[in-house]
């Protein structure tokens, strides 16, 4: 089987299980007039959803309140990552051959896991 042919078997089995089997049928009997206007009635369903989602009063309350939650992780990180950088910055200047800061990061993850 090739790779193209095995990506085209899991799209059709993820629309199999998420996608109800009546829906489907009904396309798969649809003429093509009808397949079109399909498509065109759930795009605009997903633009009313998109504005819908936008104008949520307690969606966008959440997200405010997530995003102030979030701040001093932010801010650490930020102050964290440019310690690191100014760190490199000064091995390298002493002429070491530093690491690149992803590798820095992955060292102290598995430190962390053990």
């Amino acid at each position: 089987m090739s790779v193209q042919e095995d990506s085209r078997q899991k799209q059709l089995k993820k629309w199999q299980e998420k996608l109800p089997e009546e829906w489907r049928q009904n396309q798969l009997g649809a003429d093509t007039a009808g397949i079109y206007k399909e498509i065109t009635n759930v795009a605009m369903a997903t633009v009313a959803l998109e504005m819908a989602q936008k104008m949520d009063p307690d969606l966008a309350a959440l997200k405010e309140q997530v995003k102030v939650a979030n701040e001093p992780y932010q801010t650490g990180k930020k102050t964290n990552t440019m310690k690191i950088e100014f760190a490199v910055d000064v091995l390298k200047g002493r002429g070491e051959d530093v690491p690149s800061m992803d590798v820095f990061l992955s060292s102290a993850a598995k430190r962390m896991l053990n």
